[in-house]
């Protein structure tokens, strides 16, 4: 991944076992690399549909992708300082999602929640990105947080 300064959202990647980033982009080559905030959640789902389907996303996985890429904006910008970056790549058979805040970062409560009550006000997003993901990667800090999604792209 190319050096850039990507002002004040989080960027360094999580490893995987084997030291692999988890999250990094191949080459640098990202589809999609757009700031936002309340007023442009809007702008930023049609741009996010047009990429997935550029990067060969069928119907479906760019409405899931859409689902998912609104949850993660709409936290970052509820919870992570009103505003957050969005990323969007293709590696292989996964779209990577991933979206970064300066905020507070999440707290430990928030990352253990495996299941959510149909009844609870709010507190499901990051639980909907699970189950509608392949693989989800969470990094957090006083600094902020880095949510990546990966979805498989399905012929």
């Amino acid at each position: 991944m190319a050096d850039r300064d990507h002002g004040p959202f989080p960027t360094d990647d999580a490893a995987q076992a084997d030291g692999a980033p988890l999250t990094a982009a191949p080459n640098g080559d990202v589809a999609l690399d757009q700031p936002f905030d309340t007023n442009g959640l809007y702008s930023l789902r049609a741009a996010v549909a047009a990429h997935a389907a550029d990067l060969g996303a069928g119907d479906e996985v760019v409405e899931e992708l859409v689902m998912v890429a609104n949850e993660l904006a709409s936290n970052a910008i509820r919870h992570g300082g009103g505003a957050g970056r969005l990323r969007l790549w293709r590696a292989g058979e996964l779209i990577h999602c991933e979206v970064s805040d300066a905020g507070p970062g999440l707290d430990e409560s928030e990352l253990d929640r495996e299941l959510v009550p149909i009844t609870a006000y709010g507190g499901r997003g990051l639980w909907v990105v699970r189950q509608m993901s392949h693989q989800v990667d969470v990094r957090t800090g006083p600094k902020g947080a880095t949510i990546t999604a990966a979805l498989l792209v399905r012929s």
